[in-house]
């Protein structure tokens, strides 16, 4: 989260230097978006995602095998 932080710091400061400012921020942006914590939050979102499709999937598994079709669940 530090990390994110940062980032928002550099861009404001960076929008403010010009140019050089400019390189900075883009700088700023490789280093943080190649450190681990980016990554293991990345990859925290990824595998949760794959979890909802994956329990999505069988619900709708489920319901088309009972014959129920894509009726809303009330």
């Amino acid at each position: 989260m530090g990390a994110m932080v940062g980032f928002v710091l550099g861009y404001v400061l960076g929008t403010r230097a010009g140019d050089k400012g400019w390189e900075e921020l883009q700088q700023s942006w490789r280093t943080i978006s190649s450190s681990e914590e980016v990554r293991d939050i990345l990859s925290g979102g990824l595998a949760t995602a794959r979890d909802l499709v994956r329990q999505g999937a069988a619900v709708m598994a489920d319901r088309l095998s009972q014959g129920g079709g894509l009726r809303s669940v009330a």
